[in-house]
C-alpha cells in the first residue's frame, strides 16, 4: 500500500455505499477498483475524477487524493522523476545564476540532504529549496527546518513556481516557522535584484 491507497481505502470505508456501487458509479470494474484500494495501480486523472465524483468527495478531499496520486505517481514512475528533476535542475540553475550575477554569495552543495542553494548574507547563511511543484507540503517544510537547523539559520527560503497549488493554512503553517515561499520573481525582488 501507499499513501494513495490508503488515503482511497479510509474514503471507501467511511462511504455509505458499496465497494461494488461505488467502482460501477465510476464506471470501473471491481478488480480494477480493487487494484488501487490495494496500491497495485494508480489512475489516470480521469480516472479519479469518476472516483471523486463518486464518492461525493468534497473540493478539498479531492485535491489530497489528486495531490496523494501525483505524488505516488512521481515517487513510482521514472518519465515523472526525470522530468521533475530535469526541471529544478533548471531552477536551480537560473536561480543560482541570477542571484550570482547581482552580486550575491551563494554556494551549492553537491551532498544529499542539503538544500539546493545557501544564500550568504554577511555571516549569515540560508538555505533555499527550490521545488517545481509541492506535493508534499509537510515533507518539504521538514526537510527546510533540517536545513535551517544545520546552518543555524534564522529563516529560510522555498522557491516554487507553484505557489497556488499551495492553500492559505500551508503558507501559513511556513511563515509560522521563518520560511517565506516565493516565485522565482518573488525571491528575486526578496534580494532587490
Amino acid at each position: 500500500m501507499n499513501f494513495f491507497s490508503e488515503y482511497l481505502n479510509t474514503l471507501v470505508r467511511n462511504h455509505p455505499d458499496s465497494i461494488s456501487r461505488i467502482a460501477h458509479n465510476a464506471e470501473l470494474s471491481r478488480p480494477s477498483f480493487y487494484d488501487l484500494i490495494n496500491g497495485k495501480n494508480l489512475p489516470r486523472k480521469s480516472t479519479l475524477t469518476r472516483i471523486s465524483t463518486a464518492l461525493s468527495l468534497s473540493e478539498s478531499a479531492g485535491k489530497k487524493l489528486g495531490d496523494l496520486n501525483e505524488a505516488e505517481r512521481l515517487r513510482t514512475s521514472r518519465k515523472e522523476q526525470k522530468f521533475y528533476y530535469k526541471e529544478k535542475k533548471h531552477l536551480v540553475s537560473e536561480m543560482s545564476t541570477k542571484l550570482l550575477a547581482k552580486g550575491n554569495e551563494i554556494s551549492r552543495p553537491k551532498g544529499p540532504n542539503q538544500a539546493d542553494l545557501i544564500l550568504r548574507q554577511n555571516t549569515h547563511r540560508f538555505p533555499i529549496l527550490i521545488c517545481p511543484s509541492i506535493l508534499d507540503p509537510s515533507i518539504i517544510l521538514g526537510r527546510l527546518l533540517t536545513y535551517m537547523f544545520n546552518l543555524s539559520a534564522s529563516k529560510g527560503y522555498l522557491c516554487t513556481p507553484d505557489i497556488k497549488s499551495l492553500d492559505k493554512k500551508n503558507i501559513q503553517l511556513f511563515i509560522s516557522h521563518r520560511i517565506k515561499v516565493l516565485s522565482v520573481k518573488g525571491l528575486l525582488r526578496e534580494f532587490n535584484l
